[in-house]
């Protein structure tokens, strides 16, 4: 009697179990997924991941994925920048960056370390464009 309990309680448990190990293995794109925010005048494209947008002390942080028409150094196609934002001020200093051999984020890539230096964007850049989504989605 007691082992056809355990029986049972292992086959509602295997399909909760095969969900759960799903979701750590095979991650969903809607957990984290690049967004379009603009196309500069060189065709380089912008992308902002607004699901890991944090908010901390008054500050914003947010990833950046940038896709280059003409690749950086010749062989970076695209880049992933880690960026601390002041909606108040509106400025913001590259925290990280990474630069891919591959488009979208992909392939071998170098690391470089941002700075302690505040920037602030050009009017009308794609910089500005994307300071701008990130802030009015953080408020």
């Amino acid at each position: 009697m007691m082992m056809k309990n355990k029986n049972n309680n292992m086959k509602k448990l295997i399909p909760i179990l095969t969900v759960f190990l799903s979701f750590f293995l095979f991650p969903s794109t809607s957990l984290g997924e690049w967004k379009h925010v603009t196309t500069n005048k060189d065709g380089d494209e912008f992308f902002v991941d607004y699901d890991r947008i944090r908010v901390n002390n008054g500050y914003v942080y947010y990833w950046t994925l940038n896709e280059y028409k003409k690749p950086i150094s010749g062989k970076y196609p695209s880049s992933r920048i880690y960026v601390m934002g002041d909606c108040k001020v509106f400025r913001f200093k590259p925290l990280s960056l990474s630069f891919f051999k591959g488009h979208m984020g992909k392939g071998d890539s170098v690391e470089v370390e941002g700075n302690d230096k505040w920037n602030y964007p050009n009017p009308k850049s794609g910089i500005e464009k994307i300071l701008n989504s990130v802030c009015e989605r953080s408020n």
